[in-house]
């Protein structure tokens, strides 16, 4: 489980957390006021929204000091009934002085005595939930992610023997990269030579690596740094600074081992991860909603115009170097599969039929990849992605070429939107639009680009 996952559970188990008392008082509001077990009684709504408003915020403050709402919290606890229970106790006191202070109405006595008791039952229910599914997720066969660690010494054997060890941490130490003046046989899992760096994404399919450099070595790590940027995978530097050191801003604990981010990763944010994820969901239905019209009239127009299908598939690479298959109207003559996935498209390519030229030219031929973005291959916004025999090309003369891929590929991008589209373009300065974007990214930025796409679709680089 990434670290993406873990901050999108944390992300429901608070939002889980401060809905208790909407929830608890809601159903002693119906328990009291509408199943007819108790004598009827006419009331103002508005006062028991008040109240039930002021106290989920006083409940979100004592969530917040006692930690429950951190995973390393909830799993750590035996039961969570005497957490619950004293969370409950802070909160009800707090309700009642709510109740007697309160002027503007006289709350009835068993509505704020059930919702302070359902407070409870439900807070309970949410931790319990959240365990489960915490335990339910290392229970199963991908329950912990595999990473690499760089460095092949006794100070990185602790730190994989610390993960390991750890209840909390959900990885498994796949391999280690020993570092050019390092050799190790001690080690439990296998450890590669300097010079087979690229096998821990190619062979051991990790997902993050680990530089852990002792002390004396921290010098060393900006070398070391600029090697390991080709890989499409997060890096994180694994600092001993001794107890009390901790730098909130991008240093964070993971489960008891200070890590470095030694770049911005926004799919290790929610925002990104469900924010993103709606927002692509919701525009591409409602792009493939509104140009059904347009795609069944060009469906119609390959058909008639050139032998083949209306489809064209060719393998692209995405987030983490993952590989998928992109959809784009077929603008060309049907060809040797050999040459589509190996050559750019030149400006006056003797290929493109008629239909394709103008296709090309207005984007029309892009608009299948709304099914990609809806199949979760691709995001609406993003780096454009590449043909796989081009990935593996500038991966070796690029440095910081695979760091595009640190988020999904995407229909428009930062760099399409100031001109640099097209095979004939600088490949270096794309890539420096491309970490802009990475850099920068929010739902705002992405709409931005999305604007300046639609306002100029019909692009010069665009054939």
């Amino acid at each position: 489980m990434t670290r993406r996952s873990i901050n999108l559970i944390q992300f429901w188990l608070t939002i889980g957390l401060f809905s208790v008392p909407a929830m608890a008082f809601g159903a002693a509001a119906y328990i009291r006021f509408k199943s007819g077990y108790f004598y009827y009684v006419d009331v103002d709504v508005y006062p028991y929204v008040v109240f039930t408003v002021l106290v989920t915020l006083l409940w979100a403050f004592i969530v917040d000091h006692l930690a429950l709402n951190s995973l390393p919290t909830i799993l750590t606890l035996r039961t969570g009934i005497r957490t619950a229970i004293l969370a409950t106790s802070y909160c009800t006191v707090l309700a009642l002085s709510l109740a007697f202070f309160y002027r503007a109405a006289v709350f009835a006595r068993l509505f704020v005595i059930v919702g302070c008791f359902l407070i409870f039952v439900f807070s309970f229910a949410v931790i319990h939930f959240f365990r489960w599914i915490m335990h339910a997720i290392e229970r199963s066969p991908n329950g912990r992610f595999p990473i690499a660690i760089l460095g092949a010494d006794k100070f990185a054997g602790g730190v994989a023997r610390h993960l390991s060890d750890s209840t909390l941490a959900r990885c498994n130490v796949a391999c280690f990269v020993a570092l050019p003046d390092q050799t190790s046989s001690e080690l439990e899992v296998p450890v590669l030579n300097w010079d087979q760096l690229d096998e821990v994404v190619d062979v051991f399919h990790c997902k993050e690596l680990l530089i852990a450099l002792p002390p004396e070595r921290l010098g060393e790590a900006k070398k070391f740094l600029q090697v390991v940027q080709h890989l499409c995978i997060p890096v994180r530097l694994v600092l001993d600074l001794g107890e009390g050191v901790f730098l909130p801003e991008r240093i964070f604990d993971y489960y008891g081992i200070p890590l470095l981010d030694v770049r911005p990763y926004p799919v290790d944010t929610v925002g990104y991860a469900l924010g993103k994820r709606v927002f692509d969901v919701a525009f591409s239905l409602f792009v493939l909603i509104l140009a059904s019209p347009i795609l069944l009239l060009i469906i119609l127009v390959i058909k008639v115009t050139s032998r083949g299908p209306v489809l064209f598939a060719q393998e692209r690479v995405s987030l983490n170097g993952r590989r998928f298959t992109m959809l784009k109207f077929r603008t060309m003559y049907q060809q040797n599969s050999r040459d589509s996935n190996s050559l750019h498209t030149l400006r006056h390519d003797q290929r493109i039929t008629p239909v394709g030229r103008l296709l090309r030219r207005l984007s029309f031929d892009e608009l299948p990849q709304f099914f990609n973005v809806l199949n979760g291959d691709m995001s609406v916004v993003g780096p454009r992605p590449e043909l796989t025999f081009f990935v593996q090309k500038f991966r070796q003369e690029i440095p910081a070429y695979m760091s595009r891929h640190n988020v999904k590929c995407g229909i428009t991008g930062w760099a399409q939107v100031n001109g640099l589209r097209g095979s004939d373009t600088s490949i270096p300065n794309r890539i420096q639009y491309d970490l802009y974007y990475l850099r920068n990214w929010s739902l705002a930025f992405d709409v931005k680009i999305i604007c300046l796409t639609v306002f100029g679709f019909v692009h010069p680089q665009a054939y």
